[in-house]
């Protein structure tokens, strides 16, 4: 029987909220577990990711596969009874609604379940007692666990241009930021955050034009069309097998995920599909569904096998991983919806939309010039930035992620967030493992390998909650 315990769940995003839905919904759950849910009362039970914006943003994950709980249609279930049309791909702030309503109803129905608004500003661990005292605007209150369920870190700043006149440092909510910009105006990035900021200044035509700057050039792959998938080399019992000193060899996996493409008939040249012009590989994707959709299918069905097997990854293999084969995995693990990629090539051809890669520097001035590989200069009066969260802490020591780091209670990972065991157990530089703090989503980019999809986290929240339970045993 599970002992009394009081826990603190830092940030109610997605993570917060499935960590602590599959507590209360487990049979080991009793009246004598205490959650307190501490989060900023306009953020929580969204998320900056879900927050009140733009009709524009859509998800671009289908409906389907887009829930909290274990009922794969209970996202679809909610937006029925709440007189939503129930699309494909939903507004971002239709799922804030839905995580919203879950984090309520999990308060409403469970007594020993208590939002806190505020933001926790320190937390300090006594080894003497195992327990963490945290800090909550100016108020201290003893636990036995803390969950850091926080999401993502700051926004980076590239190119260090933070406080400039006309540049835009997190351009969310689109709909208050973005609403009435001065001049020629650019973004920098182009990813899913960058195409937001584009179809939100084009689709409400808060602009005639707009250019996208970024080092690459590329996009994000165009949804495919659904494929099953059955593994049968990429497997957990196949990878158990070749553990060996608690390593798992990089060749190896390439290996199995190569034969696990033949297997499944997707021809090898689709990872090296890209030809450097944007609008081109844009449109090779909506003119091969059926193939590009089994190599989508295929990264999704491996996402959270590989997730816990990067772990076993040398230090040597995962810069390796990183470096020479992550960028194609990246290519098609989040891709867009067809619509958005048919509504990016119409502007380009327009030329509403200006795609500039080879981008090299910016300066700022009475109006910012950005500098190509090639020499090129673009001269633009407004410019958001949509590069996306750091992943190094200690490019975002404001806030409690400072202070828990000043306490050497957190260790900053070299592939992102901090150090965890593989029960996401933190380890702290100073005391080791600790039993009693867990971190789960965007503070462990760095053990979880894309781990940050919505279903992915909702199964790793799962298995928190049963590590959780196993401590308290």
């Amino acid at each position: 029987m599970a002992r009394s315990a009081k826990a603190a769940v830092i940030g109610c995003g997605v993570t917060g909220i499935s960590t602590v839905s599959h507590i209360v919904n487990d049979d080991r759950y009793t009246a004598n577990i205490q959650l307190d849910m501490y989060d900023n009362e306009v953020m929580a039970g969204k998320g900056p990711a879900y927050q009140r914006d733009s009709g524009h943003l859509l998800i671009n994950i289908p409906s389907g596969e887009m829930y909290l709980d274990d009922d794969g249609s209970d996202y679809i279930q909610w937006l029925e009874a709440n007189d939503y049309p129930a699309v494909r791909y939903t507004s971002r702030e239709q799922f804030g609604e839905y995580t919203r309503d879950k984090m309520e109803s999990l308060v409403r129905d469970n007594e020993n379940v208590h939002f806190i608004p505020g933001m926790v500003e320190d937390v300090r661990f006594d080894s003497g007692t195992g327990q963490f005292k945290l800090t909550a605007d100016g108020m201290d209150k003893v636990y036995d666990f803390v969950f850091l369920t926080m999401g993502m870190l700051r926004y980076s700043d590239p190119y260090s241009l933070e406080g400039e006149e006309g540049y835009i440092q997190d351009p969310y909510p689109v709909e208050e930021v973005l609403d009435d910009l001065e001049g020629e105006t650019g973004i920098i990035g182009s990813g899913l955050s960058a195409i937001d900021c584009a179809r939100f200044l084009l689709l409400g035509n808060k602009k005639e034009r707009v250019f996208i700057f970024s080092r690459s050039g590329e996009m994000p792959s165009v949804r495919g069309a659904h494929a099953d998938i059955r593994l049968q080399y990429f497997t957990k019992g196949t990878l158990c097998s070749l553990v060996e000193n608690d390593e798992i060899p990089l060749s190896s996996l390439k290996q199995l995920f190569m034969r696990e493409m033949e297997a499944n008939g997707i021809d090898h040249s689709l990872l090296w599909r890209r030809t450097g012009d944007t609008i081109q590989d844009l449109k090779y994707d909506m003119a091969h569904p059926e193939a590009v959709g089994r190599l989508h299918h295929l990264i999704m069905a491996l996402n959270p096998i590989f997730s816990e097997v990067f772990q076993y990854l040398s230090r040597t293999d995962k810069r390796k991983f990183m470096k020479e084969y992550h960028p194609l995995i990246d290519e098609n693990h989040s891709p867009m919806p067809k619509e958005a990629a048919e509504k990016l090539v119409e502007w380009a051809e327009d030329g509403r939309l200006v795609i500039v890669d080879g981008m090299e520097n910016v300066a700022a001035g009475d109006r910012f010039s950005i500098r190509t590989d090639e020499g090129e200069n673009y001269r633009i009066d407004t410019l958001i930035n949509a590069t996306g969260p750091v992943k190094d802490i200690e490019k975002d020591m404001n806030g409690l992620i400072g202070a828990l780091h000043d306490h050497q209670l957190i260790g900053r990972n070299e592939f992102g967030g901090i150090m965890v065991d593989r029960r996401r157990n933190v380890i702290s530089p100073n005391v080791g493992t600790l039993k009693g703090m867990f971190a789960l989503g965007g503070l462990t980019v760095g053990a979880d390998y894309m781990s940050t999809s919505v279903w992915i986290l909702i199964q790793n929240t799962k298995k928190l909650a049963g590590q959780f339970y196993d401590q308290l045993t």
